[in-house]
């Protein structure tokens, strides 16, 4: 199917049974409830956490998150954190994720970041690189 228009804005209440939950799920299991789901968004939102979802026909077809943050060096210098960047198995390869990356990039821009990052598998690295990205440094991690 090709997208004859894509509509990026933050997700609200109402996306959550309009396919956030499924697209969400393309990129790891989402086991929530729709009322379960609202009641994360809410606590998101009052963290400062901005969803965006991209939608056709009114439909959620991609997602992602920006966290911003700001820094104790760098002269309180903010970084952006982008994250969550998932697209329904029906849309892929149609632009929607590089879209959704490229909106939460100006947001952050806008928002006065000096950097934005992201964490992907390392199948996807090209893909982000096309968008821009490099690889820095590396990450680390322990699971709580």
């Amino acid at each position: 199917m090709l997208l004859t228009q894509i509509d990026i804005g933050e997700l609200n209440g109402l996306d959550m049974s309009r396919g956030f939950l499924e697209t969400l799920s393309s990129l790891a299991d989402a086991d929530l409830t729709c009322d379960e789901a609202v009641k994360i968004l809410r606590n998101r939102i009052r963290a400062g956490i901005v969803t965006y979802v991209a939608r056709v026909d009114g439909q959620v077809v991609g997602t992602a998150s920006l966290l911003v943050e700001d820094k104790f060096i760098h002269n309180g210098g903010r970084v952006a954190h982008i994250e969550d960047v998932a697209t329904h198995r029906d849309f892929t390869k149609q632009g929607i994720g590089a879209a959704l990356v490229h909106h939460a990039t100006e947001r952050a821009r806008e928002l006065g970041c000096y950097k934005a990052i992201l964490n992907c598998a390392e199948n996807l690295v090209p893909f982000y690189e096309r968008l821009g990205f490099q690889r820095h440094e590396q990450e680390m991690r322990i699971d709580l």
